[in-house]
Parts: C-alpha cells; sequence; structure tokens
C-alpha cells in the first residue's frame, strides 16, 4: 500500500464489501467507508432496504466513488458465491472484507430448541466462515505486497461475558473471536489482514425502536456515560481496515465506552 495517505480520506481508491449493511451497524461502517474514500458494496438479504441504504450511501459519494448493492443469504453457498463474482465484475479484486451479517435474540437457556441454537450457530459462524473464505481465497490469489488485504469480523462484548438469554449468540460470538486469531496467523503470509470488532451497546434504529426505556437504561450503565454510534463503530473499522492498522493482524478491538470492564 502506498505510503501517500490522505488522512482525511485513507481508503481512497479501496474496494470494500460490507454484509449486512442495509442498516444499524453495517450501514453504519458503509457509511464510515465511504466518507473515507473507498468504493463501497453492501449486500444483504432485503433488496428495498438496500435501496434505501443506497440513497443514503450516493449522498456521501465524491466524484469518481462507486456504491452498489447486492442481494446476499449467507446462509447459502451459492449466494455468498454469487456475490463476490458480482462485487468482483462490479469493482475489480476487492481489498476490504466487513464480515457484519449475523443475527440474535433473547431466548433463555431452559427454552431453547435445537432449531434455533443451530439457526443461530450457521447464519453467525458458519455465514462469516463462508463469506471470509470467499474473500481470504480471492486475495490470497494476489501476491502485490503492498496490497492492502483486509478482512474484519464483527463480533460482539457478549462474548466477553455472561448475561442471561444469550448463550446462543454470545457462543457463536466467541467462536468468531477464535476464528479470528487463528485466521489471521494463517493468512499472515499471504499479506492477509484479519481482526475483529466487537460493538457494546449501539444506537441503531432498531435498537431504539424496541424498547427505548431499557435501552436508556443500559446505556446510563455504561462508564463513559453513554451508547456507542454507529459513527463510533464506523471509525473503528475504517482504522482497522486501513494503513494505520498495517501491522496490525489477529486482535479484537472493543468499542463499548468501557461497558465489558463490569
Amino acid at each position: 500500500m502506498t505510503t501517500d495517505i490522505d488522512p482525511a480520506r485513507p481508503l481512497a481508491g479501496q474496494r470494500v464489501l460490507v454484509t449486512g449493511a442495509s442498516e444499524g451497524i453495517g450501514l453504519g461502517i458503509a457509511q464510515s467507508m465511504v466518507r473515507a474514500g473507498a468504493h463501497v458494496l453492501i449486500a444483504a438479504r432485503r433488496r428495498p432496504q438496500l435501496e434505501l441504504a443506497r440513497k443514503e450511501l450516493d449522498e456521501l459519494t465524491r466524484r469518481g466513488q462507486q456504491v452498489a448493492i447486492a442481494e446476499l443469504d449467507i446462509r447459502e453457498s451459492e449466494s455468498v458465491s454469487a456475490m463476490f463474482d458480482e462485487a468482483d465484475r462490479t469493482f475489480g479484486p476487492l481489498n476490504v472484507l466487513v464480515a457484519n451479517a449475523g443475527s440474535g435474540s433473547m431466548v433463555p437457556f431452559l427454552e431453547m430448541t435445537e432449531e434455533i441454537w443451530q439457526s443461530t450457530m450457521d447464519l453467525n459462524l458458519g455465514g462469516t466462515f463462508r463469506c471470509c473464505h470467499q474473500a481470504a481465497t480471492r486475495m490470497a490469489a494476489r501476491t502485490d505486497p503492498d496490497e492492502n488485504k483486509a478482512i474484519l469480523v464483527v463480533s460482539s462484548i457478549r462474548a466477553l461475558g455472561t448475561r442471561p438469554g444469550t448463550i446462543h449468540y454470545a457462543t457463536t460470538k466467541a467462536g468468531l473471536n477464535q476464528f479470528v486469531r487463528v485466521a489471521a496467523y494463517e493468512l499472515a503470509a499471504s499479506g492477509i489482514r484479519v481482526n475483529a470488532l466487537s460493538p457494546g451497546i449501539t444506537a441503531t434504529p432498531m435498537a431504539l425502536e424496541r424498547n427505548p426505556e431499557v435501552f436508556t437504561r443500559m446505556a446510563a450503565t455504561v462508564p463513559l456515560g453513554r451508547a456507542g454510534s454507529v459513527e463510533d463503530m464506523g471509525a473503528a473499522a475504517v482504522h482497522l481496515c486501513g494503513p494505520a492498522a498495517r501491522f496490525v493482524t489477529g486482535v479484537n478491538h472493543i468499542v463499548d465506552g468501557g461497558e465489558s470492564l463490569y
């Protein structure tokens, strides 16, 4: 990667794919990537939400920047392969994958069913593997030592502590943290950096709409006195995927205002 970097647009010209980016943290990361100068492809399951998200991103672009969308179901290998093929046709070889797509719910352990358990495992662990494997395979085939090749997996601080009702979700996120460490070690020889981003409570529209009173109460317990914003998560993602972190791999970057400290 060239050392002649504009600090205001550290990802200028880079080609970035963000999964699960039609809303929430994924969209916030995509917005930050666009502001940092990248060409960005956002992928998710629902096209209407993707179209709305693209309009928001288009307003942030400068001349020459591209924003595109792709429908994606990370539970299906064929869908993942087709999405990466589309990314190659649209932008050319990707520099950055942000594997954000995933989901969770609150289910007490004694009410957990095998169907819920397996579905969460396949989505959060299996789906992330499918995306990262596709990205890494394509990145590893390119041998320019100066090329930026970065994979960022969005994990969660729920992997670090215990909270009732999250055993299936927390288990997948803990698995992703170890996935990142092993993948980072194996892929370092190919010049591919692999890191994790672990958000704490974050003020997304969905989180605020579900139960605003509970959200406000939880946010007040964060040591820094507020919930995180999607801009906080986006700034961390840009850093980890950009030139400032070119010697950083295998880390779990916690962005939670100190929430995981207690």
